[in-house]
């Protein structure tokens, strides 16, 4: 495996962690970059490395990208540094075996509004500019979304006392408009993979069906995946995350349905 970081911030506050499987020819691997939750203020291990090594496993490039959080979240910092990581890994494609046409992004929670703002905004000129890339690179091919909150007023509008309201990053404290991800679907966004569970304490699972439900009316394709059982913050809920979370047999099954999905997706 090839596993190093790459800093985009000269702090390496910012980064990108390479997961990749050593490979001698055969067909050019697709990749699959993830983006962990924590609600703008952490990033958690069980979204990141946990899933890096579950795509790895499937003979995907894997990588985790450490985004901005907390005051550093501000728009657009986010979108620059998911479209800096999906530029890096088509520029070294060659080098590490992948197909520059099946890149995937992955995000949970808060990284996963990441991985929905590059699907439906990374059609940006500036960023391109900025990162001195041509704006096709900043384009991911497909994104997964793991229990994405796509619309901020489903929280912080919200008056349902079940609902677990977390001290918000900057991002979300400012209400951001490119954050609240159904009003910017359009012809150019990618197709989205989406899994919530019905009874998801923090991100009302309304806001998975608000997605889908734009992406249909503009004819995209799309898969989703809601389970009756379960709850916020699963992951890919596998014996490597059995310390934060014992094994749901149905939410388990996401992953494969992803993969099946992927696979038909990126077929040549």
């Amino acid at each position: 495996m090839i596993h190093e970081t790459i800093n985009y911030t000269e702090d390496g506050r910012v980064n990108l962690q390479t997961y990749i499987p050593e490979v001698k020819g055969g067909p050019l691997m697709p990749a699959l970059i993830s983006c962990p939750g924590g609600a703008w203020t952490k990033l958690t291990n069980t979204e990141g490395e946990m899933v890096a090594l579950t795509f790895m496993k499937e003979r995907y490039a894997s990588f985790v990208l450490s985004y901005s959080i907390g005051d550093y979240s501000e728009f657009p910092n986010p979108l620059v540094e998911i479209g800096w990581a999906i530029s890096t890994i088509r520029k070294n494609a060659e080098k590490w075996h992948i197909d520059p046409r099946k890149i995937a992004v992955a995000g949970f929670s808060a990284g996963a509004s990441v991985a929905s703002m590059s699907a439906t905004q990374w059609k940006n000129e500036e960023i391109a500019s900025k990162l001195g890339v041509k704006v096709e690179d900043l384009k991911p091919n497909a994104a997964i979304l793991g229990y994405c909150c796509n619309d901020l007023s489903t929280i912080f509008d919200n008056q349902d006392d079940d609902l677990v309201i977390p001290e918000p990053g900057k991002i979300t404290a400012d209400r951001t408009p490119q954050i609240d991800i159904v009003n910017y679907v359009t012809k150019d966004t990618s197709p989205i993979f989406f899994y919530h569970c019905r009874y998801d304490e923090y991100v009302p699972v309304k806001n998975t069906w608000l997605l889908a439900s734009r992406l249909g009316e503009q004819g995209l394709p799309f898969e989703m995946h809601i389970f009756q059982t379960g709850h916020h913050g699963m992951s890919v809920n596998n014996k490597l995350t059995l310390e934060h979370d014992p094994v749901d047999p149905c939410v388990t099954q996401w992953v494969p349905l992803c993969l099946n999905w992927l696979d038909q997706l990126f077929k040549d």
